[in-house]
Parts: C-alpha cells; structure tokens; sequence
C-alpha cells in the first residue's frame, strides 16, 4: 500500500509541476563566434555548412550553442535557472515553454550561489511553489524534471535525498566553483537538466539542480531552495541581492 500510494504521489507531483518547467535555448550571433574562435579558423573546418545541414543557425545568423532548464517562479514571468548556464554576456537567452518562444532578459546572475534569474513579459504563467528545503530528511522522494541533454524535453526521474549539506568543487573551461550546503540525490541529473527543479512528493520545489559527478553512478546536487528564495525576495524588493560584508577577506 505504502508503495502505491507513493506512486499515485509522484504522478502527481509530476502533473502539476510540469507546466511550470521551460526550456532554456542558448544562442549567438555567428559574427559573435567568429571574434572569439577566429573566422579563418571557423571557415578551415567547414563550420558555415556544418551548423547549416544540423539546423543549427536560424535565418538571422544566430547558432544554437546549447539548452538547459528553468522553471517560473511566479505567474508574471521570472524563471529562476542556474547562473553557469546563463553567465555569457554576449548569448541571447530564448525561453521555450508549451511550444511557444519567448525573448527573456538575465536579471541577475549570482556567482555564489550559482543562481541566476530570468525574465520574460508576460501574465498568468503557471509557476511552482516553494519548498522548505531546511526541512527535508535523508532518504525522501524527490523528482527532478528538465530538458535532458538539452533535447528531451519534460524528462523526469526520482530518487530520495542522498545527502545534506555537501560542498563541492567545480571545474569547467572558465573557471572552478564552489558550493556550499548542496543537497545531494541519486536523482538521475543530466546535461541540459541544469536551471530544472527538483520537487517533492507535494509538487513543491525544494532545490534547483545544479551537478552531477562524472564517472559515477546517481551522484547529483541541487541548490536548496531557501538560497533562491532569498535573492528573489531580495530583488523584488531592493532591486539587487543584499549580503552583510565585513570589507576584509582571508587567505
């Protein structure tokens, strides 16, 4: 009984916190491209016919770079995602939501948390509730949802709790990253799920997802969700993100 009443729960969960997932299309300009990686290098590899034949350059010259996952937050139109994934300046961020396009605008991007949020114009978007991630316990069902590599759209998987308040350390092209405090599940997280949320057994978001270890099995890590819940309310007031500094830093 215990088992099925648990899956009727994530069902749904699911169905009501699917309308308020998007997609996050990321694009540049080709002449962007060509500053950056040089155009005698882009034209030596044939690129020009390359993003042709894979639809991949639209008919104003923008390329698709990637995709990844967000979710509205409240009904006229912030999306909250993660910062890595919408940090570059110079890319054009088009949010996907029931087949529909949307031009978005980055309102803050918040290197230490790794939170970023969106805004698209618009009224009566469908959006999630917040959790209490202070309140979550090893071992509890979750459901993470997003775009899986960027392509599967809605992609959904469940898991428990694995872990609390993990610190982790990144490493891409531009730079390292770390993290403090991440919730861990064994929640399947893949590429493109970034920005996604992940909800509990009442449809409730409790942490955005964020990482996963390479090389490993269902090792995953969301942003509790009481961090967002902060710089959200903190710019809806103050029109930026508020933090107490002592002015001196250590070495």
């Amino acid at each position: 009984m215990f088992f099925k009443s648990e899956y009727h729960l994530t069902i749904k969960a699911v169905k009501k916190s699917l309308p308020a997932v998007v997609g996050i299309l990321i694009t540049k300009h080709l002449s962007q491209l060509e500053k950056e990686i040089g155009k005698d290098f882009i034209k030596g590899i044939s690129l020009y016919g390359y993003l042709e034949k894979a639809n991949l350059i639209d008919e104003n010259g923008m390329v698709k770079i990637s995709g990844c996952s967000g979710f509205f937050v409240s009904s006229d139109g912030y999306i909250l995602t993660n910062r890595h994934v919408v940090e570059d300046e110079e890319s054009s961020y088009t949010v996907l939501w029931q087949d529909r396009s949307f031009s978005s605008k980055v309102i803050i991007r918040d290197k230490i948390t790794d939170i970023a949020i969106l805004k698209v114009e618009g009224e009566n978007f469908p959006y999630l509730e917040f959790g209490d991630s202070k309140k979550l316990e090893l071992g509890q069902t979750v459901v993470a949802i997003g775009n899986a590599l960027g392509e599967f759209e809605n992609t959904v998987s469940r898991g428990i709790i694995s872990g609390l308040s993990r610190d982790l350390k990144t490493s891409a092209e531009n730079g390292s990253q770390e993290f403090s405090g991440l919730v861990q599940t064994d929640a399947a997280i893949n590429p493109g799920n970034s920005g996604g949320p992940l909800i509990n057994l009442m449809g409730k978001v409790i942490g955005i997802n964020t990482a996963v270890v390479l090389g490993v099995e269902n090792i995953g890590f969301a942003i509790p969700i009481n961090q967002a819940k902060k710089i959200l309310f903190d710019f809806k007031k103050y029109g930026k993100i508020r933090r107490p500094s002592l002015g001196i830093r250590y070495i």
